[in-house]
């Protein structure tokens, strides 16, 4: 693949959009026409809107229902950091909305198009969309960024390299990581997706740096703070403490997703695979265990940014196996039905049966290089190595996991109820 400078794909990007619109490039307009917005961690009651602009003192937000009228209206300075942040509550669940936001030097953003979270005891049908590794740089182009916003789901979770930071040239800065934040946002086929669905996300590694452990933040704590500050920035969340950005929310009454940190409390990935190695941390995991035994949710999707199994190198659960089969023991030993693995980072589509029966299935990527399947082995059940995101529908006690690539085609299809993911469930 030919060497891209970040320059020559901010021109690129640039060239594709229209002067004073939202997303305008940095490095082909003047500073003022650079601007992203993105709705965020959409609850029952509300959701973050997040707006970013380069040089632009405020946004003027409104949001309006699906008939047009306005339901409310503010302006929101931009801090120091190029955000402003603006928290909405007090709406009632599973309601359709949208979101413009016009900056201070007159580009207007969206509409962007949001629906409220179902309640908890809600029944009715959700469609959520899994995606991991976007790099928005034109080597990677595809319509698959199309393709999701056609498959109109009612939430994109992003589970990892989104965007990437360590390549060409690696960002160091608090300044850097802006940048390459303010490229995903602003990229045209991304901001398409921004602008069709609301996003709940966390981290892998590209994030920060490539493979990074505990033993790197430690080594490189500068930029470390400098990366961690700057997701922070463009994926808040409503309530943060400190570095726990590991969490779980419902989707109505059968989806409690749980988004796992497999990065911040890791031990080193070389260090010997014994009990005192861990992926999660001591902390976490006790969360995950009781978050799981209290959830009531029909179907309980557990997003790993790295898959549990038959990958390449040691940077995902393979070399982290004493605590995984500890994890999977505790699971099967509750006896929980709905448990479905979710995983990213190998750059191919897979479906995995592992220990005790339990289900993963591994997605991506949306614009990054294609992968080369891991080893083979009795639990890996179908693999397929194109871009792709997972299109995850629940209906009652059936859900069904597509797998959908670049051209809209599902080559991967499979239904399955809470009782067939249960701990010793035979397929």
């Amino acid at each position: 693949m030919r060497d891209v400078s970040r320059r020559d794909v901010l021109k690129l990007a640039g060239a594709a959009a229209l002067v004073h619109a939202c997303g305008d490039n940095l490095a082909s307009l003047p500073p003022g026409d650079s601007h992203g917005v993105a709705v965020l961690e959409p609850a029952p009651d509300g959701f973050l809107i997040s707006a970013w602009a380069q040089a632009a003192r405020a946004f003027a937000i409104e949001l309006r229902d699906e008939t047009g009228a306005l339901v409310t209206a503010e302006t929101i300075d931009v801090g120091a950091n190029q955000q402003a942040l603006w928290t909405i509550t007090g709406l009632p669940p599973r309601t359709a909305y949208s979101v413009t936001a016009r900056a201070s030097d007159g580009a207007l953003c969206g509409p962007h198009r949001v629906r409220t979270a179902p309640a908890v005891d809600d029944t009715a049908p959700v469609r959520l969309a899994i995606g991991a590794d976007m790099d928005p740089i034109p080597d990677y182009a595809s319509d698959l960024l199309a393709q999701l916003v056609a498959a109109d789901p009612d939430l994109l979770v992003t589970i990892g390299d989104f965007p990437y930071t360590d390549d060409g040239p690696i960002a160091q800065t608090v300044d850097e990581y802006r940048q390459r934040h303010a490229l995903l946002r602003t990229f045209p086929a991304m901001r398409t997706v921004f602008e069709a669905m609301p996003v709940a996300a966390i981290y892998d590694d590209h994030e920060f740096r490539n493979n990074w452990d505990a033993m790197f933040v430690a080594a490189e704590p500068a930029r470390y703070a400098a990366a961690m500050q700057v997701w922070d920035e463009f994926f808040p969340l409503r309530t943060a403490v400190g570095e726990v950005r590991y969490r779980s929310f419902r989707w109505g009454a059968n989806v409690e997703v749980f988004m796992l940190d497999c990065r911040r409390f890791r031990s080193a990935d070389a260090a010997p695979d014994d009990a005192t190695k861990t992926m999660l941390g001591a902390t976490q995991k006790a969360w995950l265990y009781a978050a799981l035994a209290a959830s009531t949710a029909t179907f309980k999707l557990i997003m790993t940014s790295v898959p549990l199994d038959y990958g390449l190198g040691d940077d995902f659960w393979g070399s982290f196996s004493t605590e995984r089969e500890e994890v999977l023991a505790q699971i099967a030993a509750m006896q929980l039905p709905g448990v479905l693995f979710l995983s990213g980072d190998q750059h191919y589509f897979a479906a995995y049966a592992h220990s005790y029966g339990l289900r993963e299935f591994q997605i991506g990527p949306l614009g990054r290089g294609l992968g080369t399947p891991g080893p083979d082995g009795p639990g890996v059940l179908y693999r397929n190595v194109q871009y792709n995101f997972g299109l995850i529908d629940v209906s009652g006690d059936s859900l069904t996991m597509s797998g959908v690539g670049a051209d809209g085609t599902v080559f991967y299809k499979e239904t399955m109820t809470a009782e067939s993911l249960a701990p010793g469930a035979s397929r």
